[in-house]
């Protein structure tokens, strides 16, 4: 977690165990990861676990899936499609935009192969502790100060190239699976069929369970556009352990229009400061 917020409630409920960016041992680490997306790397350097599996907090568990978790690998890649054939002549416009830039990584690693390979959100995987190194995290992070624009915003380009570039100079042990449903790529039937007939709640059978991962439209009540329903059955079965039924659904309408609430005030200010 990166920042002071209270999550009590959570470790009374669940038992977590909060890490904190704040709290790692490594000055580096902490000015290298704090107030970024790379906060999510904590947990690999110094996490409480020996294998653990990432989610952001726009994906959810959907389904049992334990058994497909590899352990005899470094690092879990939860996709499996190849994105670009090992063939392919020109970079495509959205691995620069969205990855790496591999005509300026030449510079800092000729050696590595782009192609063939199955680019993957950074928002789900599974891992081993320490998999890739803070200090090799660390030195690719200059390349990137060296070369502007040679990573994408975030830390999902970087992640995606050392893991292909670790496992190329077998220095990482790398598996692929399809265990990532992404609703605008893999459309929303799987899902709606899962949901038919269950009332808001989980469903009973889930035919191919895995994460499902909102990463596109955020999965909020207020938003037609988005496919939210799985999303919130796991908000409904949370807030009822505590709470009635409509105590529940009362809590997620507060939840989200406080993020609705945000974005108007967020926009009028913006407006104004014009």
């Amino acid at each position: 977690m990166d920042g002071a917020f209270d999550v009590s409630d959570l470790v009374k409920e669940y038992d977590v165990i909060p890490l904190r960016v704040a709290d790692l041992s490594s000055p580096d680490m902490r000015k290298l990861i704090g107030g970024d997306y790379r906060a999510k790397l904590a947990a690999m350097w110094e996490g409480p676990f020996e294998h653990y599996v990432w989610l952001d907090s726009d994906a959810i568990i959907w389904g049992d899936f334990t058994a497909q978790i590899r352990m005899d690998v470094d690092f879990q890649v939860f996709w499996s499609e190849i994105s670009i054939p090992l063939d392919a002549t020109e970079i495509p416009t959205w691995l620069p935009h969205f990855y790496f830039d591999p005509m300026k990584l030449l510079r800092f690693d000729p050696d590595f192969e782009w192609r063939g390979h199955a680019y993957f959100s950074a928002g789900v995987f599974a891992c081993r502790r320490n998999a890739i190194p803070f200090e090799v995290w660390d030195r690719t992070e200059s390349w990137g100060r060296q070369s502007p624009g040679l990573f994408a915003w975030g830390e999902m380009g970087m992640l995606n190239y050392l893991v292909y570039a670790m496992a190329q100079r077998k220095e990482l042990k790398i598996g692929v699976s399809d265990l990532q449903h992404v609703g605008a790529h893999h459309g929303i039937d799987e899902l709606k069929q899962d949901c038919a007939h269950n009332n808001w709640h989980f469903p009973k059978t889930i035919r191919r369970p895995r994460i499902a991962h909102f990463c596109e439209r955020k999965p909020f009540l207020f938003d037609r556009d988005s496919y939210s329903r799985p999303f919130t059955i796991a908000r409904l079965e949370h807030h009822r352990r505590h709470k009635h039924e409509l105590g529940a659904w009362l809590a997620i309408v507060r939840e989200d229009f406080g993020v609705v609430r945000k974005k108007f005030t967020h926009r009028l200010r913006n407006m104004f400061s014009r």
